[in-house]
């Protein structure tokens, strides 16, 4: 982490804009109280909120005591100290005059420690049809004299290549691109930085991570929960907007990277955006889409089909799963499939990359099949890091037996939480881990033509059973792209091998052996 203050000459103003919407309640309230609770938050930050909403500061403190994670017998004394440093304020997006009483609260905050600097972040919780005005407004009224100004910037951006025009021009035409912080939660992620070190520093991986060894790659997002929080959201910008075409591809671009020429963050963003422009624009015939539909078998009035929620229009065709298989054009990576897959109400909720190497043939085994060697990479629900190996069974025969290598170990100090680190980032001017705008420009134009597509055509989703591991057209479509899915108890907590499809019933694999191929057991 960079330094943030040394001399402690510097007041901070960190201002929510949108407070009262869920984003701030869940997640950056919890954030900022976590980091002021370990003494990790800069001497001198006063938290300012500003909405349209009334906000009275009791009353907000006390919406903000389920998400915050607060130890009764140790937290009580500090808390109280964290909400003295809170302030809130009311003010329409659209009328200057109200940015100009935000300045003046935050003038009055800092110059009563009488500080050399004053440093301003911005935090814009607020949804994109605001960001033009408020953006603006911020540039022309609230930008620190003694200090830096920097906004952080929430998803969605935008709804495709076209609309994200406008939106960049915005962003840069009144902030410099030093200053704008575009969040990605799971770059921050521990496993992520692990990796990144773990295939440019050691030899084994760095010599290896090219076409020639690994066969496909699968970077998954599942959900066991079914579309509730931002419903409307979810419903107008669909499951690719909403994961694909911004997480999801940040950390294909760190999968794929050549290594930066220096440890500069803008040669790192260089060669992510480089990657970008060697992405095959994706074609419908590359995709499968599908829709949780009620399995008939649950009693929970929430787990129903999607179209069966109240809150979600009975005609709707916007899917809650998908599968995209995407190709790069460059010397490392042409021939690798790199599969995407994303779903609400599926069997378990989980974020991994899984990284298949090619197979070899092992003619010594008395009638076991060796599987694939595989480096898993998991965000959640657990962060681990693992290799997927194959050894010998104790006994005189060479009967081969699946292990893992775990290349990660826990970290026994207590380590900031993902946006905890992200906003530490931001306090020290580190974008390593945020994405710059023209890297959003090219997600855009993978993305664009085949989201037009189904806005325009609106194709009917296929169906799965709420809790299932999805329709079974997208394994085949991953299986005939090269991705190999092997039944191995070792390495899936579920036990249960029967996937439900409504298009045909297939049978299970032999359980002989530890590591069959089969369609059964679908990690």
């Amino acid at each position: 982490m960079l330094p943030i203050d040394p001399t402690n000459e510097t007041a901070y103003s960190f201002v929510v804009v949108g407070a009262s919407g869920r984003l701030a309640l869940s997640r950056i309230f919890p954030a900022l109280w976590q980091l002021y609770r370990d003494n990790r938050l800069p001497q001198g930050t006063k938290i300012f909120t500003f909405c349209r909403t009334p906000l009275d500061t009791a009353k907000y403190r006390l919406q903000c005591v389920p998400y915050m994670g607060l130890d009764k017998q140790h937290d009580k004394h500090k808390y109280n100290s964290f909400w003295t440093n809170v302030h809130c304020l009311q003010g329409q997006y659209d009328q200057p005059e109200d940015y100009m009483e935000l300045t003046a609260a935050m003038v009055l905050q800092e110059s009563k420690h009488n500080m050399s600097y004053a440093n301003r972040i911005f935090y814009l919780a607020i949804p994109p049809i605001l960001l033009d005005q408020v953006t603006l407004n911020i540039s022309r009224k609230c930008q620190s004299h003694t200090g830096w100004t920097r906004i952080i910037v929430e998803k969605p951006f935008a709804r495709n290549e076209i609309t994200y025009r406008p939106y960049q021009t915005q962003l840069c035409q009144t902030f410099k691109e030093s200053q704008i912080y575009m969040i990605d939660h799971y770059l921050s992620t521990l496993v992520v930085q692990n990796f990144f070190v773990l295939r440019f520093i050691n030899h084994i991986w760095s010599e290896t991570w090219n076409s020639k060894h690994i066969a496909a790659v699968m970077i998954s997002v599942k959900s066991d929960k079914p579309v509730q929080a931002r419903a409307n959201y979810f419903n107008q910008f669909g499951i690719i907007r909403d994961l694909m075409t911004n997480h999801m591809m940040q950390l294909l671009t760190l999968l794929t990277i050549d290594q930066p020429y220096s440890n500069l963050v803008d040669d790192l963003r260089d060669e992510k955006l480089k990657v970008l422009r060697q992405v095959v624009t994706v074609d419908l015939a590359d995709m499968v889409l599908a829709q949780y539909c009620n399995n008939g078998k649950e009693s929970d009035a929430t787990k129903l089909g999607y179209t069966q929620h109240s809150y979600i229009p009975k005609d709707s065709l916007t899917p809650t799963f998908a599968l995209v298989v995407l190709h790069l054009n460059n010397k490392n990576w042409t021939g690798v499939p790199f599969i995407l897959r994303v779903g609400h109400a599926l069997n378990e909720t989980k974020t991994e990359i899984r990284v298949q190497y090619k197979s070899i043939s092992c003619d010594r085994s008395e009638g076991n099949q060796s599987v694939c060697n595989e480096l898993v990479l998991r965000l959640q629900p657990r962060e681990e890091l693992f290799m997927r190996m194959m050894l010998k069974r104790p006994g005189d025969k060479l009967c081969l037996k699946e292990t893992q290598l775990n290349l990660m170990l826990p970290d026994r100090t207590t380590v900031p939480s993902n946006l905890q680190r992200l906003l530490l980032n931001v306090f020290a001017g580190n974008q390593m881990f945020f994405m710059r705008t023209d890297e959003q420009c090219e997600i855009w134009r993978i993305f664009s033509p085949v989201l037009t597509k189904i806005d325009v055509d609106r194709p009917k989703p296929l169906q799965y059973a709420f809790g299932s591991r999805g329709p079974m057209a997208a394994y085949r479509l991953a299986a005939s792209n090269g991705f190999q899915f092997y039944e191995s108890d070792d390495f899936h907590a579920d036990k249960d091998i029967a996937v439900e499809e409504s298009e045909q019933q297939l049978k299970p694999p032999s359980r002989a052996t530890i590591a069959t191929p089969g369609w059964m057991n679908v990690p």
